[in-house]
């Protein structure tokens, strides 16, 4: 599969507070816990991240829309640094897994 072709789990959140939130991660880790360390996990959860199956034209849309964006994956973060819409600084590993998080205010 081209990487232009690629698929991604996104879903978007509204917050009592008005926040906007979208959660994105790679279509393979759904569900999936990353070992973080000894007897500490990251649950890449259904309920936070399956709304529906997206291209990145409609991840990369939606970024620049909400106010806290939470990726997760190699795929995707890696597509949001390459193209400038976040600083590979900001890209934490968690479990061999890229994850990153927004906030503007």
């Amino acid at each position: 599969m081209d990487e232009g072709d690629e698929k991604y789990w996104m879903k978007v959140h509204h917050s009592y507070t008005g926040e906007i939130i979208l959660a994105a991660c790679d279509r393979d880790l759904l569900g999936r816990r990353l070992k973080v360390a000894d007897g500490f996990e990251v649950l890449v959860s259904e309920s936070f991240y399956m709304g529906r199956l997206a291209s990145w034209e409609e991840v990369r849309s939606l970024i620049a829309q909400v106010t806290i964006v939470n990726l997760v994956g190699n795929g995707v973060v890696g597509r949001a640094v390459r193209e400038g819409l976040v600083p590979e600084r900001a890209c934490r590993d968690v479990g061999g897994v890229k994850h990153v998080q927004i906030m503007r205010y």
